[in-house]
């Protein structure tokens, strides 16, 4: 189901990051889909550009629980151990749709027109259909709006390691038709790293541009969005890429050596009509489209892939009395993947799915002990249809077709009691996901390695049974939390190594195998309005198969603290002035996979100030303040034996008028 959740956040105080919500909406006005025994984790737009993050996955990487896959400047969000297409972004109401299956392919938005990030941990089939099996990133856009006229802001942004500079501008118009401009370019030059050693071809260009325009009348609301983004990113190719061109400057930041080019292509339609005092009726309809091209070592294109995709997702929401909600739904989705260059390494395909689901919910507020229950089914099928793809290269061999239907019920039960000060939740669900067309097909060289990569068009289904548990405690300044969750994976994919040789290179093939991802959480906040925030938050996580080997890309354990403190000023014009201070604590990660080497542990200090004066507000950040050479274990970079960026200070300033 392609629907956007968006959250009350009536609650939150603006240094809160983790709040557990008493209601989840998926839509701006009316629920769709409401779940009451799941944790969201959110990040507003301050918070994003309080982070100094360069784009939204480094900015979900600092979230407890949460990390980040990356090649450079290209990140991928992973979240309880599973990334890629295990976890599933939502953007303007539509499942996001690229080649998550390549890990050079990152998510690159920046902040330009986001109001906040909304995250669920853990499955969420029942809610979004397949790929939902890590959990669901929601990207919400910034539109809120008041009554006060038009409202014109423009964002400025400075990055001291990279060189970096960002604009950005929206407009919004009130009413009861509100208009919403966003637009915005960002460049940056290579970083550097601790030692203050460039670290070649991670320059990267992010291009953006998010229309709204929102009708609101009493009975109906619909919210209409085009959104466009063209990145560029620079990738190392292979160890050849690593000598530095001396002549070169280090404000070079033209893309002359292996880098990839990803237009996205985005319109939707949110739609919610209130039939009755007791029925409401929404919908969702969508067209997507990315083209990515991809050159490395000469200067035509290798690699040129389209992917376009059709979306309609309905709902009907009916109130049964007072306490009880039935909501019924329906989805689809058509997918087309065209490949237009001569190197292949998934075939041309296309994809169609449909989806019906049912969800029940129960509250009582009466008595001591307020609870609130949900249960609910779902069933998918999707069928993969490839055609014959051969390429010019001969290097290439051609990817034979085939046809497969993949079917799946899934269902999800949860709980939460609320007594006093005390909450409880409880979730028990399942996921599922088929694999990708690399995972099914693929037949070719992976870009920035030596691998060959072969697919299996007979693997099953992934499925996961996953068990979350939270609990919290609150006093008027303290907060104690805590989670633990087990995801049981039945037929995980991966990609596994073998003895054979194709063209002198290392056939890598995609095998499955049962597998275990479990972990914890715990945290706790001291808050004074207005006054003092400090959290300290630990995550811990073990993932490894069923013969006890541990599955790659596990991230390590990790402690974050974060504290600000509001400045008290008498002058009038000077508002919410703060200075921050925070640490990351990753320890060292040994329990590796077969092809992976260990990583040692490693901490970073970051610092924060800002202030509100008149119509402008400032906020500066220091990320890696002491300078450290590191690399963290989920860095592809580090088998070059490339550190991670060191110190990087980041302006923003932001003008309303």
């Amino acid at each position: 189901m392609a629907i956007a959740l968006s959250v009350n956040l009536s609650a939150q105080k603006d240094t809160t990051k983790t709040i557990t919500l008493r209601d989840v909406y998926v839509t701006d006005k009316k629920p769709i889909f409401i779940t009451k025994s799941r944790e969201i984790t959110t990040l507003n737009n301050d918070e994003i550009k309080q982070t100094g993050a360069q784009t939204l996955s480094e900015a979900i990487a600092t979230l407890p629980g949460v990390s980040q896959i990356t090649t450079g400047a290209i990140s991928n969000p992973l979240i309880n151990g599973l990334y890629g297409d295990r976890i599933l972004v939502v953007v303007a109401g539509l499942k996001l749709e690229d080649q998550k299956w390549e890990d050079e392919y990152g998510l690159g938005f920046s902040d330009i027109g986001v109001g906040r990030i909304e995250m669920i941990k853990g499955p969420a089939s029942l809610m979004f259909g397949s790929n939902a099996m890590g959990g669901v990133v929601n990207i919400v856009g910034d539109n809120s709006v008041d009554s006060t006229g038009k409202r014109h802001n423009l964002d400025f942004k400075l990055f001291s390691n990279t060189y970096g500079i960002g604009i950005d501008y929206n407009f919004k118009k009130p009413g009861k038709n509100i208009l919403l401009v966003n637009c915005g370019i960002e460049s940056h030059a290579d970083y550097s790293d601790g030692n203050g050693n460039r670290v070649p071809n991670t320059r990267f260009a992010l291009n953006n541009i998010n229309l709204g325009y929102i009708i609101q009348r009493k009975y109906f609301r619909s919210e209409n969005h085009f959104i466009a983004f063209f990145d560029q990113f620079g990738f190392v190719a292979d160890s050849a890429d690593l000598h530095e061109d001396t002549g070169e400057s280090r404000l070079d930041r033209e893309f002359e050596d292996a880098h990839y080019n990803a237009l996205q292509v985005l319109l939707s339609s949110i739609n919610s009509i209130k039939l009755n005092e007791t029925t409401d009726l929404n919908f969702t309809l969508g067209v997507q489209n990315n083209f990515r091209q991809e050159q490395e070592r000469s200067n035509e294109i290798e690699l040129s892939l389209l992917l376009n995709t059709f979306s309609a997702n309905g709902s009907v929401i009916k109130k049964l009395g007072n306490q009880w909600t039935l909501t019924n739904g329906i989805s689809g989705m058509f997918q087309t993947n065209t490949n237009y260059a001569d190197r292949i390494i998934v075939p041309d395909a296309s994809i169609a799915e449909g989806s019906i689901y049912s969800y029940i919910s129960h509250g009582n507020t009466e008595g001591k002990i307020k609870t609130n229950f949900e249960a609910g089914l779902r069933y998918d099928f999707r069928y993969i249809t490839t055609d014959k793809t051969e390429s010019e290269d001969t290097l290439y061999n051609e990817i034979r077709p085939f046809k497969r239907g993949f079917s799946n019920l899934n269902g999800s039960i949860g709980e939460n009691l609320n007594y006093k000060n005390i909450n409880l939740k409880f979730d028990l669900s399942s996921g599922y996901r088929t694999g990708n067309l690399a995972e099914l097909s693929a037949n070719g060289l992976h870009e920035g390695t030596s691998q060959w990569y072969i697919g299996n068009p007979d693997m099953k289904s992934e499925k996961c049974f996953n068990i979350i548990v939270s609990a919290s405690w609150h006093t008027r300044w303290i907060n104690l939390r805590g989670s633990a969750f087990r995801n049981r994976f039945m037929d995980f994919i991966y990609l596994s190594p073998t003895n054979e040789k194709l063209s002198d290179f290392s056939v890598y093939r995609y095998e499955q195998s049962n597998a275990t991802l479990q972990g914890f959480e715990v945290g706790t906040t001291f808050e004074k309005i207005r006054s003092l925030n400090l959290s300290l938050d630990y995550s811990f996580l073990d993932a490894r198969r069923d013969n006890g080997s541990w599955l790659p890309f596990t991230p390590a354990n990790r402690l974050i603290f974060n504290s600000k403190f509001f400045v008290p000023i008498k002058n009038p014009k000077i508002k919410n002035a703060f200075l921050s201070a925070g640490a990351v604590f990753c320890q060292k990660q040994n329990r590796i996979d077969v092809n992976e080497q260990p990583t040692p542990g490693y901490s970073l200090l970051n610092a924060g100030a800002g202030m509100c004066f008149k119509s402008f507000r400032i906020f500066l950040t220091c990320r890696n303040l002491t300078n450290t050479v590191y690399f963290d274990h989920l860095s592809r970079l580090k088998y070059y034996g490339l550190n991670d960026m060191g110190r990087n200070i980041v302006l923003n300033i932001g003008w309303q008028f």
